[in-house]
């Protein structure tokens, strides 16, 4: 049984082996596997396979799924690299390339023009080159193939799911910010499940990853270093070095760490600076609308200011949720900057505080600002722009 867009030719034996050559019309629709008509013909997309056993006089006759599910997928692929551009306004002479990895041929790939940016050939590549008075706000610029969209292709294989794609048309997204970069020498540890590290080196700041030989190296020469999501659960090397890390602190680091769970290495009393719990059951300490109200408690503080003055402004546009995590208890060292809440639930403290430490300062959010960032969301960049300028 077939889905309307296939036909099948006639079937070949080689030994044990039937083999049914299918054929594709042009109509053909490109999408992910599992589609809607899931349940029709059934099984596990658009083709299964009716056997029929006769012994004797007796036939007995059955509707059998492949084993792995039919996609009709593009006749070419296109990935961009980088796949989002972030440009700093006012916009500054300078070009920005981005390359193209695709088996079609170079001068079938275009990117739709748009005002404010000069989109040029550049070997299998395209420079982009941004016009002083292109406005704030986010572009997406489909990529086609001789004048058809183009297809973005992750291949997808797991022993449970089988092989497949996930399908997705190929556009390069442009964030054109009104951010102020930090002025600071900026340290990332990555935990493996945020690009935080990344979007700081796409803005344009002066950020470099830190593995285990420069935890354990001088740490001097950084204004600020920011310890992704899940870090100190993930990165033996980063745990061994808190107290090198405290130190630093004191001496007038500026040390960020992003959300983490209880059971993500975080000890209360020794992993931050000064104790600092995290909230336990989840549950409670979480901001899941993403729209709610940020209520600024501290408008003075420095992190509001400088050196992007924030607002409410930068809330907005949030994607899944506010923040998870957050704190429930700390030291009086530290201060929270916002109050939020879920309708009908009490107004939660925890989502960012900071603490003056020393000559330094550590400050701590639980704000799933990795996954605003992705998402390209202009308050999160200049968010984070703020929580990384050296004291």
């Amino acid at each position: 049984m077939l889905a309307p867009y296939l036909s099948a030719g006639n079937a070949t034996n080689e030994g044990s082996v039937t083999s049914i050559p299918l054929s594709v019309a042009a109509h053909a629709p490109i999408a992910n596997a599992y589609l809607p008509f899931y349940s029709s013909p059934g099984g596990n997309g658009a083709v299964q396979v009716e056997v029929t056993i006769k012994v004797g006089s007796h036939a007995a006759t059955a509707l059998i799924d492949i084993e792995e599910p039919v996609q009709i997928v593009p006749a070419h692929a296109v990935s961009l690299v980088p796949d989002a551009l972030i440009i700093p306004l006012p916009a500054a002479a300078i070009d920005h390339a981005v390359a193209v990895q695709s088996d079609a041929p170079p001068q079938a790939i275009a990117i739709a023009a748009t005002p404010g940016l000069a989109i040029t050939r550049s070997g299998n590549g395209f420079t982009i080159h941004a016009d002083p008075s292109l406005p704030a706000g986010r572009l997406t610029l489909p990529v086609t193939i001789d004048g058809a969209p183009a297809y973005n292709l992750t291949p997808i294989a797991y022993s449970h799911i089988g092989r497949t794609h996930f399908v997705r048309p190929q556009a390069l997204d442009i964030l054109a910010l009104d951010l102020v970069l930090p002025r600071a020498r900026i340290g990332y540890v990555g935990g493996g499940s945020d690009r935080v590290g990344l979007w700081l080196a796409r803005v344009g700041a002066d950020v470099t990853e830190l593995d285990a030989a420069a935890l354990e190296g001088d740490l001097s020469g950084y204004d600020t270093i920011v310890v992704g999501i899940f870090a100190f659960g993930t990165r033996p090397d980063l745990a061994r070095a808190t107290q090198r890390l405290h130190r630093w602190v004191e001496n007038g680091g500026n040390l960020l760490t992003l959300y983490h769970r209880p059971s993500d290495g975080w000890d209360p009393a020794a992993t931050p600076p000064r104790p600092l719990v995290i909230g336990s059951p989840s549950l409670r300490w979480r901001v899941t609308d993403p729209r709610v109200n940020v209520n600024s408690l501290l408008a003075d503080h420095p992190l509001m200011l400088t050196p992007n003055r924030l607002s409410a402004r930068d809330f907005e546009g949030w994607d899944k949720e506010r923040g998870l995590y957050f704190a429930s208890e700390w030291d009086p060292a530290y201060k929270p900057l916002f109050s939020m809440h879920d309708p009908g639930e009490k107004p939660l403290l925890g989502s960012l505080l900071s603490a003056e430490i020393g000559k330094g300062r550590h400050t701590h959010t639980s704000l799933v600002l990795h996954h605003q960032l992705d998402k390209l969301v202009p308050g999160a960049f200049r968010i984070l722009a703020n929580l990384v300028e050296k004291p």
